[in-house]
């Protein structure tokens, strides 16, 4: 083999990631990225975490909720499935919540009216 397919690169990355994380650095976590690549050479994007540390996206989270008036804490139903808020993407304008699968850990976006519908803090009428 002289140059790189997308299946290859995928079990490659899938490799990388487990060994990075079995017989990692203490006290930090890895996350092995998207990659580009061109013939022979492959050029993949690593995210490194303190643990314990918080994430772009958690920070984020925490502010918009508070904004929002959200209940990061909540479980919600959707779709038959239980899940929770747990990032915020800056970036996104029409998608801009991150909630995980708390059964398989998939990860969704959704939008700011699904998110206040299932997240929303109801007032309390004095």
């Amino acid at each position: 083999m002289t140059t790189f397919t997308k299946p290859v690169l995928r079990e490659l990355r899938n490799q990388l990631d487990a060994i990075l994380n079995s017989n990692g650095i203490d006290g930090y976590t890895f996350e092995v990225g998207n990659c580009s690549y061109s013939g022979g050479e492959a050029t993949f994007k690593l995210k490194v975490l303190i643990k314990g540390g918080k994430s772009v996206e958690e920070q984020d989270l925490e502010q918009m909720a508070r904004l929002d008036a959200l209940d990061t804490d909540k479980t919600a139903t959707i779709g038959g499935k239980p899940c929770k808020l747990v990032g915020y993407k800056a970036k996104a304008r029409k998608l801009p919540w991150v909630i995980e699968n708390l059964t398989d850990g998939s990860r969704y976006v959704i939008d700011d009216y699904t998110a206040k519908k299932y997240y929303g803090i109801i007032a309390e009428v004095s």
